[in-house]
């Protein structure tokens, strides 16, 4: 953190000296939203005139970037929404996917909360249809977000007062949206007021299958821009605190159950409250909580799955980035054995319930100690839909002792369900 800041210094200083020199420098320690504004006043950027570059809303988002970052975006875009961060200069900071396909307003407010817990200005974000042969797709640059509302700036994009050859700004007033999530609103003079149906546009398209958002991310953004603006009007106002200082470190899973998991991380100095968000990677599905402490559990969980978990530091108006992820997962539930027995010299034979939840396999142990002391057998099957397993070339004439349990995988470890009942079989 001491480097970023020290990195933070360095650039407000060589803006500073380059001012005084009277170059041309484009980035300074403000915020993206002031960036871009000062970008709308060159040709081909301003809203409502025609855009530099014309039918083509991903050509159009990489000038601006290029404006607003000095780098260019020409990262891949495939399955419609979802980006090949090949560049190393972006990151992709969230994706939402709703098989919908048709908005209300539980879809809508799924949205909103996608965007404000992750997204800040200056942000590149598509959208298409989850079905990949149906192509109807968008991009823009997030111009402005709060909890209220979001404003876009795009092309190719046509509404009545615009035609697809011009760039210009949208709002999406997230109350409006809520209310009204398939219809767009207008004021009396016709001029939009919100643009509540720009994701339903897709998600009415026949065989669009739902819809999916990505945000795209500057990698260097805390170093040169604030992650949002303060009301200079308030005389209460917080002072601006940069994403840099806000890092979210030692994120740590510290218990594992079947319907929940509890984990912690490094306290932030001058955080105010932290935002976690929860990706259920088993099912597709995001959730988030706000909390003040630097630790909480996650509960309601469904067993067996596997879980992304993310958290970033507010103080007052200012939003950190998230920290690095951590993938875990919630216990499988406790097995039952079905049905047991010798099927010949030296085999046992052992039949399971398939687990009432989830889970990547199995784990079943042999032992004649009926405490597995000593001398355990195991067997870990990866497929799950497997439920028997023959153990061969165990001793004649031996009592074993079986148990088998749930155990479901995920990169960096694996969770344990809690061991069937033991069973005792004479081995023939």
């Amino acid at each position: 953190m001491i480097l970023k800041r020290i990195a933070s210094y360095v650039v407000s200083l060589l803006v500073i000296v380059s001012m005084l020199l009277g170059t041309s420098t484009a980035f300074a320690l403000g915020t993206a939203t002031q960036r871009l504004e000062d970008i709308q006043q060159i040709t081909g950027f301003v809203p409502g005139e025609n855009s530099i570059i014309q039918n083509n809303c991903y050509g159009f988002a990489s000038e601006v970037c290029q404006k607003l970052y000095g780098v260019a975006y020409k990262e891949g875009l495939y399955n419609n929404f979802r980006v090949k961060q090949s560049s190393g200069n972006y990151q992709t900071v969230g994706v939402f996917t709703s098989p919908n396909t048709s908005a209300d307003s539980e879809f809508a407010q799924q949205v909103k909360d996608f965007f404000v817990s992750r997204a800040v200005a200056g942000d590149v974000v598509h959208y298409g249809s989850l079905n990949t042969n149906s192509h109807k797709t968008h991009t823009f640059i997030i111009q402005y977000i709060d909890d209220e509302k979001m404003q876009i700036y795009h092309s190719n994009y046509s509404v009545p007062e615009f035609s697809s050859k011009t760039c210009h700004i949208d709002t999406i007033c997230w109350q409006s949206m809520i209310n009204n999530p398939t219809r767009s609103i207008y004021n009396d003079d016709d001029s939009l007021y919100s643009l509540n149906a720009i994701f339903h546009s897709t998600m009415k398209v026949s065989g669009s299958g739902g819809i999916g958002i990505s945000i795209s991310h500057f990698k260097n953004y805390g170093n040169m821009y604030c992650a949002s603006a303060v009301d200079s009007e308030q005389d209460d106002a917080e002072p601006e605190i940069c994403a840099d200082e806000l890092e979210v470190t030692g994120l740590t899973v510290t218990k594992q159950e079947c319907n929940r998991i509890l984990f912690e991380w490094d306290e932030v100095e001058n955080a105010t409250r932290y935002y976690v968000l929860v990706n259920n990677n088993t099912k597709g599905t995001t959730f988030n909580k706000t909390v003040e402490d630097s630790f909480t559990s996650i509960a309601g969980l469904d067993p067996g799955n596997v879980y992304t978990i993310r958290v970033c530091a507010y103080a007052g108006n200012s939003k950190g980035e998230y920290s690095t992820p951590v993938v875990t997962a919630s216990r499988p539930k406790k097995e039952a054995i079905k049905s047991f027995y010798s099927s010949g010299k030296g085999k046992v034979y052992v039949k399971w319930k398939k687990l009432a939840g989830s889970c990547t396999g199995y784990q079943i142990q042999y032992c004649k100690d009926k405490s597995f002391k000593s001398n355990v057998i195991t067997k870990t099957i990866k497929d799950k839909s497997k439920l028997n397993y023959t153990r061969k070339g165990l001793a004649g004439g031996k009592t074993y002792y079986i148990r088998v349990r749930g155990i479901t995988s995920y990169s960096g470890g694996t969770a344990y369900g809690t061991w069937s009942s033991v069973k005792s079989v004479k081995c023939k």
